[in-house]
């Protein structure tokens, strides 16, 4: 499963967002499975459940944090402590972080994608989030943002040759015109420009996945490696910046409890969040576990409602529900369902 909070992704059980759903008449799995089968199915599966109510809470916590912090400060700082304290759980043996590095394969060539990786899946995407955040609300960036699974789908057709299915295609299409009624149809709305950033975060975490995909067994990238390089990029990138356009900005000179608050739990929801995803991988198929993608924008909607008093308008409610019927299409939930 994928997530949208620089998500780990293993080289060699990559959650593949844009992953085929498996042929209609395909052969179903035995009824009978081995009892440690099961087990592993069923762990895998509350793994799973438990990233995306974690990285959907992410959402609202940006929320909170934004009372204190800018977008750009706020990205930094979670950047920066995820990074302290993945790197941490690496340095104890917790993670293995330095697989073998393929026969023919430069340090050069390996170092330049792993920092493009850090840009497109850490510092752009968190950037557009907590932006789209500021400006559209947690509810309605976390079904715009959560696109970037169909994107996926889509470049992996156009970057790497991957079959569009049927239900992919369509996917994207429901998902569009969800998006459209998020908007609520009006190009003047005040909502717009958060959908935009969101779109720009959803493109960016896509882009990632795809070049995942395309660089991560050819140059023994392992899943932690890639999310360090993800927080590094981020905080480096963003501490720049900052330093030259805005430094008084980097640290709030009161920043509210409730903030501090939400900033600790940003760090745990990413952190604590990847550590899921790779025990998930590790036990159930990848299209399975993408489909607890659905569980993001519904983490988002239900906490925003109850800690932010944040409600759609019912054709909002409507775009969220078309975007939610997307996501199941394109992630081949409705075929395993149906098999």
């Amino acid at each position: 499963m994928t997530g949208p909070n620089n998500q780990v992704t293993e080289p060699n059980l990559a959650p593949d967002a844009a992953a085929e759903p498996p042929a209609a008449d395909a052969v179903a799995e035995p009824l009978a499975q081995p009892a440690h089968h099961a087990a592993d199915a069923r762990s895998g599966a509350l793994f799973a459940a438990g990233a995306a109510v974690l990285f959907g809470s992410a959402y609202v916590a940006t929320a909170f944090q934004l009372r204190s912090f800018s977008p750009l400060a706020g990205a930094f700082w979670r950047s920066l402590l995820a990074l302290i304290v993945l790197a941490g759980i690496v340095a104890v043996g917790a993670l293995p972080a330095r697989p073998a590095i393929p026969v023919g394969v430069s340090r050069v060539g390996r170092l330049v994608r792993l920092a493009t990786l850090g840009v497109f899946g850490g510092l752009v995407f968190l950037v557009g989030m907590n932006v789209a955040v500021g400006l559209a609300g947690a509810t309605i960036t976390s079904f715009v943002a959560g696109l970037y699974a169909i994107l996926a789908a889509v470049l992996g057709w156009l970057l790497l040759g991957e079959r569009l299915s049927r239900f992919a295609l369509a996917g994207f299409a429901v998902a569009l015109v969800g998006t459209a009624l998020l908007a609520e149809l009006n190009p003047g709305s005040p909502s717009v420009p958060g959908l935009v950033a969101g779109l720009v975060a959803a493109l960016s975490f896509a882009l990632y996945l795809v070049l995942t995909r395309r660089w991560s067994r050819r140059y023994g990238l392992a899943g932690p490696t890639i999310a360090l390089a993800n927080f590094a990029a981020g905080s480096a990138g963003l501490l720049g910046f900052l330093a030259v356009t805005n430094p008084a900005s980097i640290l709030p000179a009161s920043p509210a409890p409730a903030s501090v608050v939400a900033l600790a739990w940003l760090v745990l929801a990413s952190v604590g969040g990847q550590l899921f995803v790779i025990a998930s991988v590790r036990r159930i198929d990848a299209r399975r576990s993408s489909a607890f993608l659905l569980f993001n924008p519904i983490t988002a909607t239900i906490l925003s409602a109850l800690l932010l008093g944040e409600r759609l308008a019912p054709i909002q409610l409507a775009g969220g529900a078309l975007v939610l019927a997307g996501m199941a299409m394109s992630s081949g939930l409705l075929v395993w369902a149906r098999r």
